[in-house]
């Protein structure tokens, strides 16, 4: 319930009301709220944004059956801005957003499914829209939450933030294998072509993550032993700031980032190369151009993500250099 309908709630209890009367106050009372509070944080402008992008991924797809997936994602959003108003734009409420979101879409076809079968959405189709466009549109939420005044950044604890940050990378992961093997299907190849295609986005990936550090030490990093004269909360939070996307001096890791990108794209590119080269007959260009516009989406989310590791290790160095200095104190 929004966090006004949960005092009102409590003050019923104190009248002596009959059962069918408490029910039907605490009903009115709820939905009031709700329409309060919505009709509060709506914003057209952010409104028309999440359907554009949104919609995004369900291009080249049956229109009716996409128009419900899209409508029902961006209702249910309305209704969830009551709960969270105003918002923090924090990466849990970012996860949370795009988990209601996605309910929503699961539950509309699910409906469709009772209903009427002949408007349901494909299943690939629907997964694919369904990770991407939710991923894109909790992003942007968030984004639109960190521009609210009411925002204070040093309210967040830093494993909060390291646990969000991570699900967050998580389902961006999640969307660009969807991406990777959604291309292959677009843009038929070998059996070689499709192993590597499938096998090296991953790879780079993680080499990228593994060789990223502040320092050449992140290369040589290992676990340190914990002793009497260790402070174990002190090694947990430097672990987990270890474990984060920062930003590298060394070049290898850049590189493989690069590499990951470049073999996403490379689907895309052959695809053109066949055109050009007048061998594209079996490209599934509808495909391949939901695919483009997917690919130029989460290359610029990969950005925001980015900055959201960044605000993790701030945290985390202001937790870090707190423990420190009370340490010293005492």
């Amino acid at each position: 319930m929004p966090r006004s309908a949960t005092a009102r709630l409590e003050d019923l209890k104190d009248y002596p009301l009959p059962a069918p009367q408490l029910v039907w106050k605490a009903a009115g009372t709820v939905s009031a709220s709700n329409l309060t509070w919505t009709r509060r944080a709506f914003n057209f402008e952010r409104v028309l944004a999440e359907t554009f992008v949104l919609s995004v991924p369900f291009w080249w797809t049956p229109l009716l059956p996409a128009v419900i997936a899209v409508t029902s994602a961006v209702a249910v959003l309305r209704l969830r801005d009551a709960f969270i108003y105003p918002g923090e734009g924090t990466p849990a409420e970012a996860t949370a957003d795009s988990l209601v979101g996605a309910s929503a879409i699961v539950a509309s076809q699910l409906l469709l499914w009772f209903v009427a079968p002949s408007l349901m959405m494909e299943p690939a189709l629907l997964a694919r829209g369904t990770v991407i466009g939710m991923l894109s549109v909790s992003l942007l939420r968030a984004y639109f939450h960190l521009k609210t005044p009411e925002y204070d950044p040093d309210r967040q604890r830093a494993a909060g933030w390291f646990k969000s940050t991570w699900r967050i990378m998580a389902m961006w992961l999640v969307a660009c294998i969807t991406l990777i093997f959604s291309s292959i299907e677009a843009v038929p190849g070998g059996l070689v072509r499709n192993f590597l295609l499938g096998f090296c986005p991953v790879m780079s990936f993680f080499l990228a993550l593994k060789l990223q550090s502040d320092t050449l030490q992140g290369l040589f990093r290992r676990h340190e032993p914990i002793t009497i004269f260790t402070d174990p909360v002190e090694v947990e939070l430097s672990a987990k700031k270890n474990a984060l996307w920062q930003r590298s001096d060394i070049v290898l890791s850049q590189c493989f980032e690069v590499v990951f990108f470049v073999v996403l794209a490379f689907p895309l590119v052959s695809a053109v190369w066949r055109w050009l080269d007048g061998s594209a007959a079996d490209v599934d260009w509808p495909q391949v151009a939901t695919n483009f516009a997917a690919l130029v989406t989460l290359a610029y989310l990969w950005t925001q993500i980015k900055k959201l590791n960044a605000e993790a290790l701030r945290q985390i160095d202001e937790a870090l250099a707190e423990r420190r200095e009370e340490a010293l104190s005492t």
